[in-house]
């Protein structure tokens, strides 16, 4: 039987299409992909993720046991601030790709992505010392992501506390809310302004509604699956199992700018390598130049010789053409250079692109 959040009855009311995402039951889109697209880009999408993983990392131990377990340097963090890395093999592929909200210099909160919850646990205990303690809270935490421009003036509406309009990018901060304690972070996955909210199971449906309504005057939309997906490929974001997996490492992901510590971290001899003398294969974006719709699995040729292959795609409504991102052979494929796409046994003519597709401004 499938899993379901705190949420899945709202869902239901707001007739969500239901489907199954890593053994979840989540709603694929509301209306359509491409309302809910649109209203996260203009106004706001608001973004059921309790599915996601949270785990915390505490004891007197947990930052040089960090210091182990990812290629970014931990001194990046600090109370109340968040960043984006990885958990690396000692060949350099990927076990996930995480988020770490340090919390204080003796506990983080970890992120992680829903279909490798235990295997991730299984990961950091295994390499746990006895100073750390690691506490899974992903069954007892719910995560609503307010995304877009109107984000902002929605969430000030449900939560009387300026600090939400002082946070940068990548801040957080607690916060009480009607005799709850939640976490506000401005970070998010859809390339435009916005937080995540992560709160306690029986707080979620109140927290959903209220955002719901203060949000109305701003076009406001309940958003599933289907359009975060298109909103993180229009912002070349990487998903785990596509751009990134066991195989596929940052470096080749395009991902250099995670892989900057001087610890001794697992994997550190492949990735330095790689970031020094360049990987075996990269992942460019690329635009459709002729009719269709890229997915994963479409063979990349360039005259005539399969150089690689498609890890995302779809249709972007801002670009009005089909986009995707590939993993191809280094050296193969530069900003700008043309090739064919097979799609269904049918070759479509592409060009490679600057990464991201779109860039908010803020």
């Amino acid at each position: 039987m499938m899993r379901r959040t705190a949420l899945y009855e709202e869902h239901l009311a707001l007739d969500g299409r239901m489907v199954d995402f890593a053994g979840w039951e989540l709603p694929v889109l509301y209306s359509s992909i491409i309302e809910e697209h649109a209203a996260t880009r203009t106004g706001a999408g608001l973004f059921d993720v309790s599915h996601m993983g949270e785990i915390i990392v505490n004891g007197p131990g947990a930052k040089s046991f960090l210091r182990r377990m990812i290629p970014t340097r931990v001194d990046k963090l600090a109370p109340s601030r968040s960043m984006y890395t990885c958990l690396c093999r000692e060949d350099g592929g990927v076990v996930d790709d995480i988020f770490i909200f340090m919390i204080s210099e003796s506990e983080f909160y970890i992120v992680v992505n829903a279909a490798t919850i235990e295997k991730d646990l299984k990961w950091v205990r295994a390499h746990a010392s006895n100073d750390v303690e690691i506490v899974d809270v992903s069954a007892e935490t719910s995560k609503i992501d307010l995304q877009g421009p109107a984000s902002l003036d929605i969430l000030t509406r449900v939560l009387a506390d300026e600090r939400a309009g002082r946070l940068e990018r990548f801040e957080f901060f607690h916060a009480e809310h009607r005799a709850v304690r939640l976490m506000v972070s401005r970070t998010g996955y859809t390339g435009e302004n916005g937080y995540e909210l992560f709160v306690p199971n029986d707080a979620a449906v109140s927290l959903w509604r209220e955002l719901l309504q203060a949000g109305e005057e701003y076009g406001i939309k309940p958003a599933g699956l289907g359009a975060r997906d298109m909103l993180r490929l229009e912002a070349a974001y990487s998903l785990y199992g596509h751009e990134l997996s066991d195989t596929i490492t940052p470096v080749e992901a395009g991902l250099n700018w995670l892989v900057t510590s001087a610890d001794d971290y697992i994997g550190r001899r492949v990735l330095v390598e790689q970031k020094e003398k360049g990987a075996p294969r990269t992942i460019i974006c690329f635009e459709l130049e002729g009719r269709g719709v890229p997915r994963e699995h479409c063979p990349v040729l360039k005259d005539g010789v399969e150089i690689g292959m498609s890890t995302s795609g779809g249709f972007s409504p801002i670009l009005k053409k089909g986009i995707g991102m590939a993993l191809v052979k280094a050296g193969t494929l530069a900003v700008g250079d043309a090739f064919s796409l097979l799609i269904r046994d049918n070759p479509v003519p592409a060009r490679a692109v600057k990464r991201p597709f779109y860039a908010f401004n803020g």
